[in-house]
């Protein structure tokens, strides 16, 4: 219930206004029953963030049935912004919530990235060596932070360049497999 709440709460009103009173009195509890659920706000807005990510891996995977790399690639993105258009207050909880000092992530949000990573990884396996997972790694790590970069444009409704979305996209697209061939 307190993830719902929460999750009902970033969808209304953003990141921003999320807080434990209003999760607690959305539930009908007292603040102290949030904290025998999760050790604090960061342990709930994370728990809530991961399955934000699980939900757009279930999204994406349409794209993973395409037969050529660019399409795959392209697909990811065009349905990753669908995701993020469909669901912006979430999605900026994912991109914007402040972690306090000295948290470290769980192994079940790890694991939720890890996931979207592993469909560019799949998309892309045979451009690297079976030896060169470090760098394929790398590579789309700086994909993930690019196509993320581009939305966050994208959203703000400003252009760079000149460019839409679509062409940005198929600009990274392009320079990505240009670097790769």
């Amino acid at each position: 219930m307190a993830l719902e709440s929460a999750r009902a709460i970033v969808v209304k009103d953003g990141i921003f206004r999320l807080s434990g009173r209003k999760v607690t009195s959305r539930m009908g509890y007292t603040i102290g029953t949030l904290y025998q659920l999760f050790d604090s706000m960061d342990d709930l807005v994370e728990r809530m963030n991961a399955e934000t990510l699980s939900d757009l891996y279930d999204f994406c995977l349409e794209g993973a049935e395409r037969d050529q790399v660019s399409e795959k690639l392209r697909a990811f993105g065009l349905l990753f912004t669908e995701f993020v258009n469909e669901r912006p207050n979430e999605w900026d909880a994912v991109m914007t919530y402040q972690y306090r000092d000295g948290h470290k992530a769980s192994e079940a949000y790890n694991t939720e990235i890890f996931r979207l990573f592993g469909l560019m990884k799949d998309a892309t396996r045979h451009l690297y060596a079976e030896d060169d997972n470090a760098r394929h790694s790398a590579d789309m790590a700086v994909l993930w932070a690019s196509l993320t970069g581009i939305l966050g444009v994208a959203r703000s409704e400003r252009q760079v360049g000149g460019l839409s979305l679509d062409q940005m996209l198929d600009q990274l697209i392009r320079l990505y497999l240009d670097a790769r061939s």
